[in-house]
């Protein structure tokens, strides 16, 4: 069973009970913006319709069910028990509408993706290679960095250096 009650513009309470816990949501909508609170509690089921009222302090809710009846006050769209019921003839009566739920709809199972094509090329599992100057990069189930030449760099200012130096000819850096 599930419960809607307007607590003015743009803000609406759910009330649900599903097996044996209560569900209370409050929604507050405005443009642009949403702000809702949720508080779930185990009641039993209900014995009767949820009824809500508005009092000078909030909304009060009433919830019966065959171990207790619950008094819970929504101020400010936060949701807490209070002790007792307010007298009734301070209270308003809000009308609750039933509301049918429909069970969600099981999602059909997605066929398994097949190669993305871009023109000749085929975008799937292969290994990947970059090429970068006299660098090169694969990878696939190892990745490994070869060079194609025997020149080496400084690792301080990225100068060309042979591989028999000792010491960068550019900023002096120590290279072994």
């Amino acid at each position: 069973m599930a419960y809607v009650g307007e607590l003015g513009v743009g803000s609406t309470i759910y009330l649900e009970n599903q097996d044996s816990q209560t569900i209370i949501t409050a929604v507050a909508a405005s443009l642009g913006q949403q702000q809702q609170t949720s508080h779930s509690f185990s009641t039993g089921h209900w014995t009767t319709s949820p009824e809500l009222f508005r009092s000078l302090q909030g909304y009060i809710i009433r919830i019966e069910t065959a171990q207790e009846t619950y008094v819970l006050l929504v101020q400010n769209h936060q949701i807490r028990p209070i002790e007792a019921m307010p007298p009734r003839h301070t209270l308003e009566s809000v009308p609750l509408q039933q509301i049918v739920q429909t069970p969600t709809p099981s999602m059909p199972s997605m066929p398994p993706l097949q190669p993305l094509t871009m023109g000749n090329m085929v975008m799937g599992m292969q290994p990947m290679q970059m090429h970068m100057g006299n660098m090169h990069l694969s990878m696939g189930t190892t990745t490994t960095v070869t060079q194609a030449s025997q020149t080496n760099f400084c690792s301080q200012c990225g100068m060309a250096v042979a591989a028999t130096d000792q010491f960068c000819a550019n900023c002096g850096h120590r290279l072994h």
